[in-house]
């Protein structure tokens, strides 16, 4: 019997944001992200870039995965 690992969770802040809301994404098991990091997740106006503010070991409200890390060549640059 194989037993799933929970995959952990970014609480992501959106950059038009003022309220400090975060939002949760599921981090891929192939992923390492740091708190601060610059992410690319899918919304339903399409892919943006977030920041992480925190990581979570879970979440109910987690739906998505998170797409990838903004790397230092790409990072201005929108999604």
């Amino acid at each position: 019997m194989t037993v799933a690992t929970p995959l952990l969770v970014a609480a992501i802040k959106f950059k038009w944001q003022k309220d400090g809301k975060t939002y949760d994404y599921f981090i891929p098991e192939d992923m390492t992200v740091n708190v601060g990091a610059k992410v690319v997740v899918e919304t339903a106006r399409g892919e943006t870039t977030v920041e992480v503010m925190a990581i979570k070991a879970e979440s109910e409200m987690a739906q998505k995965k998170i797409v990838r890390i903004v790397g230092p060549e790409t990072e201005g640059t929108q999604a």
